[in-house]
């Protein structure tokens, strides 16, 4: 995947999927039953599971760290280490404070994307089925964006 990150004063610009998919049956949805149950299960066991969770990260990651600064960023790309990382856990759905959608591009790559209005922050996770079942390919942490383009 190909993240364009171009610095600007206070924001970093990440496209999204949606920005460099033309046409296709892409889906957004805030409704974490409309996502496919293989999906589910895998999202389920991810949270749950620190060893899972670790097995299903491609390392090198591509993404973000949280509070990216655009000076320093720029154009470059960021990876995450597995000695950087910090497990997840799900996420409370009952917060009102955020919100998460669901951008399905395909049966095999799912984008979620977490904002915090109050904020303007958003946290952006991809995940890819593959082979060997879903894995999680790319993490921005909590960051102000601005749409590219």
């Amino acid at each position: 995947m190909i993240c364009l990150l171009i610095s600007c004063k206070n924001k970093v610009q990440a496209p999204g999927i949606a920005d460099r998919i033309e046409g296709g049956n892409i889906h957004t949805t805030t409704r974490f039953e409309e996502l496919p149950e293989d999906f589910r299960k895998f999202y389920i066991q991810f949270h749950e599971d620190s060893v899972f969770q670790m097995n299903s990260i491609f390392f090198p990651l591509e993404g973000l760290p949280q509070n990216a600064d655009p000076d320093f960023i720029g154009n470059e790309k960021y990876f995450w280490s597995p000695d950087q990382w910090v497990i997840h856990r799900e996420l409370v759905y009952e917060n009102k404070d955020y919100q998460t959608e669901y951008l399905i591009v395909s049966d095999v790559l799912i984008e979620e994307t977490v904002i915090d209005a109050k904020n303007n922050l958003r946290l952006i996770r991809r995940f890819a089925k593959t082979g060997n079942g879903w894995r999680l390919i790319y993490y921005a942490g909590m960051n102000r964006y601005k749409k590219t383009g």
